[in-house]
């Protein structure tokens, strides 16, 4: 049954996102490429978000396994969907959608019943964290939706893991629905997310990825920082970066790290393949991390490091010469 539930979800997606690109055009949530930093060359949807999260919260609904935890979550993405929608179509200020997606991190937080101060902060942080990681990634066709993809991935494994097997189909729910995006947004895309679909889906993960914390000081709470570690860095050097050169931390530009990889000589496709394939290795540590084995953790890290350190050198000496 939860089999079949994925798949459905699947072909949901699959099948509201042309309907939601066409109505783009209607609504005026379309991208047009006016300025330098856009990667795209003609106007193109940017509302697939309202399909990735119709068809999740629909899956989730037929699931029919609300606890306070899910029905938070499924509200929460719900709100940033429409918050989204309305940056998509309207354009609201940066400060506008700081506010709001605090204010519905604060509520969902709330509303699954931690209430601790410090806890509750921190949850906060990490949710509007990883609310903004995802925006910020999302500059790129299909690098959104497949880093995405591979969070669930890796996020259902840890709570198949942890023996939390709702919480584990939940994460292999949404990442049906992004493969399914996928489809329509590879490159050369056809829609985008936009910010209802990547603010959506960073607010998800988020969230999803807050009863990782619960174990307390153990390793395996370490798992959500390699999991997301592609979308957070990039977010943190960005911020920082544009901060240092006197910058706001709001100002676009292109120098994410995907437009460095991009500008490295890569094609856009072989750059979405790489990074994508970063989140997943740094993902697999994370799953590993979450099993508290720390010999086979280092086993894996170790080797990954060597060739990590060895490309770095390589591609020094190759752009020096």
């Amino acid at each position: 049954m939860y089999v079949v539930i994925g798949l459905f979800v699947f072909l949901l997606c699959y099948v509201l996102t042309p309907v939601v690109a066409r109505l783009a055009w209607k609504i005026g949530a379309v991208d047009v490429p006016l300025d330098g930093r856009r990667m795209h060359r003609r106007s193109i949807p940017r509302d697939g978000g309202v399909a990735i999260f119709a068809a999740f919260l629909i899956g989730l609904a037929v699931l029919n396994e609300w606890d306070i935890f899910l029905t938070c979550l499924a509200f929460g993405s719900g709100i940033m969907v429409l918050v989204g929608l309305a940056d998509d179509i309207f354009g609201l200020g940066a400060w506008a959608k700081l506010f709001f997606q605090i204010a519905v991190a604060t509520a969902a937080v709330l509303g699954i019943g931690r209430t601790e101060g410090i806890w509750t902060f921190g949850a906060v942080f990490w949710v509007v964290l990883l609310t903004n990681a995802h925006n910020f990634i999302d500059g790129m066709d299909g690098l959104l939706c497949g880093c995405g993809a591979v969070e669930c991935l890796m996020l259902g494994a840890c709570f198949f893991i942890a023996g939390q097997g709702i919480l584990g189909i939940a994460s292999l729910y949404l990442m049906a629905a992004c493969l399914a995006f996928r489809v329509y947004n590879r490159y050369p895309a056809h829609v985008f997310a936009g910010d209802c679909g990547s603010e959506a889906l960073g607010f998800a993960l988020g969230m999803l990825s807050l009863p990782l914390f619960e174990v307390g000081i153990h390793l395996s709470s370490l798992a959500p920082f390699f999991i997301f570690a592609y979308p957070i860095i990039d977010l943190v050097s960005t911020v920082a970066r544009r901060i240092l050169h006197g910058y706001s931390p709001f100002r676009a530009d292109r120098a994410h790290l995907h437009h460095r990889v991009f500008a490295a000589g890569l094609s856009h496709a072989e750059s979405t393949d790489i990074l994508t394939s970063l989140c997943a290795v740094s993902g697999v540590l994370g799953v590993l991390i979450s099993t508290e084995s720390l010999w086979l953790f280092a086993g894996i890290l170790c080797p990954l490091a060597a060739w990590f350190l060895v490309s770095v050198k390589r591609y020094i000496l190759f752009s020096h010469h």
